[in-house]
């Protein structure tokens, strides 16, 4: 009797251990933030020196790259690829971010915030006038980064939105 007691009790214990609930993940700690708060600044300086290698090199081996109304650029040669039509131009816009939030666990962490990009002035002609700047042109963006084995955080999925162009003003009416 005493036999079967501690095995039903030695089963008992088993049953309520698999029944708890996993461990709760852990948030992301100070230096996660610093982590995360440097891929921001990282991003903006290699962008604005047009180094597409600095660029790639903050996403994950198998990042994703999704741009408004185009196909989802998966890996590190497709975003190569489209950041060198991007940043391969002395003609490039500067890119301002700002970060609105990061949330996350120890593994994991979700960012989301607005971008400018400023296109530089184009060239003085020999003679006139230079023509204006093209206007800047404002998004957001919201990006997946996945903590890899060696400490690092990688981005592993990138969405890029822009916002609509502000409406012209609306012509004067003319009095009859």
């Amino acid at each position: 009797m005493l036999r079967t007691g501690s095995i039903t009790a030695g089963v008992a214990c088993l049953l309520l251990a698999a029944c708890q609930p996993p461990n709760k993940p852990q948030p992301l700690t100070a230096a996660d933030s610093t982590a995360l708060t440097k891929i921001v600044t990282d991003y903006t300086a290699a962008w604005n020196k047009g180094s597409v290698d600095g660029v790639v090199a903050l996403y994950a081996s198998d990042g994703v790259r999704q741009l408004q109304d185009t196909v989802a650029l998966k890996g590190a040669n497709a975003i190569r690829t489209n950041l060198n039509s991007a940043l391969g131009t002395p003609m490039r816009p500067t890119l301002a971010i700002q970060p609105t939030t990061w949330l996350g666990r120890q593994d994991l962490a979700v960012g989301a915030g607005t971008f400018t990009l400023t296109p530089p002035a184009p060239p003085a002609p020999a003679k006139g006038a230079a023509p204006a700047a093209p206007p800047p042109i404002a998004g957001k963006w919201l990006n997946a980064v996945v903590k890899q084995a060696d400490g690092t955080w990688k981005i592993a999925f990138d969405a890029i939105t822009y916002d609509a162009p502000k409406p012209a003003p609306a012509p004067p009416k003319r009095g009859r």
